[in-house]
């Protein structure tokens, strides 16, 4: 028990990690995820104080007045019919954020009028000569233990039950029990010390992992409007390019094509897609390539921005009639879904072909 108790302690958030700088929206989201865990654990309570009220009412069948165990069995019975009707009624009403307020304000009363009936099984066996009964204290650390997993969103729901259900167990301990009943008695009360800060940690943890799951939300919302935002933007962007008159290719580092415009087509007279794969030295006229590999090393420190190409000729493989182009030569081996060199331009007239000796007939 000392152990436990010494667990718990240990297991006390510091002041510092306790949830601070919370905004209204996060308090008030805290506050309704914590209700909404105690309506869910209410069934569970229900039906745990009722079986160990039949349980008790066996075993004790022998040793306490019939008529006093019947009044007992009946009370705890009907306290638990009462928040039974009161789950029900909530759950067919609406289980809004005003709805499991009033909720759970209704359940930590109930929790306390459990608890007094609980509490007063002890007074009950000692007058009829049973305190000491090993069963006695087996059921109610069951019950203040069930208290901390149905209700341990909420520290004071616990302690509404734990309270009056041990404190009982404990003066009777110390007043009507046998030579060791102060140390029983104490050990009653350090067992209600440690479920108390259990609760507490529990509650703490509950806030913590809600307040982190909303933030995922938050995170994963702006996630989903930014991807939303980069595939509207990337839509757009090849509409733009794939409308344009300008030819755009895009060679890999490997030096092969990866993507070629629509355009493509009319500047090489072959569908754009058969120029995919071909390699850089396949297109570009020899004359041409140590131009073209230069520009290309130049833009490799100049991430983003385009190099100028005079004028350069490319066929659309080996064969091919070569055309004479101008344009810029971009580098975005880092650029997501890009990740190469991206060649951007037309063709160039033939009274400018000849200006630039391009080896257009070749």
């Amino acid at each position: 028990m000392i152990a436990e108790l010494q667990t718990a302690i240990s297991q006390v958030p510091s002041r510092k990690a306790r949830l601070k700088g919370l905004t209204q929206v996060e308090a008030v989201k805290i506050k309704v995820e914590r209700a909404a865990l105690l309506f869910r654990g209410a069934p569970t309570a229900v039906i745990a104080s009722s079986l160990n009220a039949l349980i008790t009412m066996v075993v004790a069948w022998r040793a306490v007045d019939h008529q006093v165990l019947f009044s007992w069995v009946s009370v705890v019975i009907a306290i638990a019919l009462l928040r039974a009707g009161l789950w029900l009624r909530y759950r067919m009403g609406g289980v809004g954020a005003r709805h499991l307020s009033n909720f759970a304000k209704l359940h930590v009363l109930f929790m306390a009028l459990n608890g007094m009936a609980w509490g007063a099984l002890a007074p009950i066996f000692a007058v009829h000569g049973v305190i000491d009964h090993a069963f006695l204290p087996f059921v109610i650390a069951g019950m203040t233990a069930a208290a901390i997993v149905s209700a341990g969103a909420s520290w004071r729901a616990v302690l509404a039950f734990n309270i009056p259900a041990l404190a009982p167990l404990a003066a009777t301990y110390a007043y009507t029990s046998s030579a060791n009943g102060l140390a029983i008695a104490g050990v009653v009360v350090l067992y209600g010390v440690a479920t108390a800060y259990l609760a507490l940690v529990t509650q703490r943890m509950i806030d913590r992992s809600i307040l982190l799951h909303t933030k995922n939300e938050k995170l994963l919302t702006a996630l989903r409007r930014k991807v939303d935002t980069a595939h509207t933007a990337e839509q757009r962007f090849r509409a733009l390019v794939e409308s344009s008159l300008d030819v755009t290719l895009i060679f890999s580092p490997e030096g092969r094509v990866v993507y070629a415009s629509p355009s493509a087509e009319k500047a090489f007279g072959t569908p754009a897609y058969t120029l995919r794969g071909r390699r850089t030295k396949e297109m570009v006229h020899p004359d041409d390539m140590p131009m073209f590999r230069a520009v290309g090393e130049k833009s490799l420190s100049q991430l983003g921005e385009g190099m100028a190409l005079p004028h350069v000729c490319m066929r659309s493989g080996e064969g091919g009639e070569y055309v004479a182009f101008s344009g810029r030569l971009t580098n975005m081996l880092y650029v997501p879904g890009v990740e190469g060199f991206v060649f951007t331009g037309g063709r160039l007239k033939e009274t400018a072909a000849r200006r630039h000796h391009i080896h257009a007939a070749e």
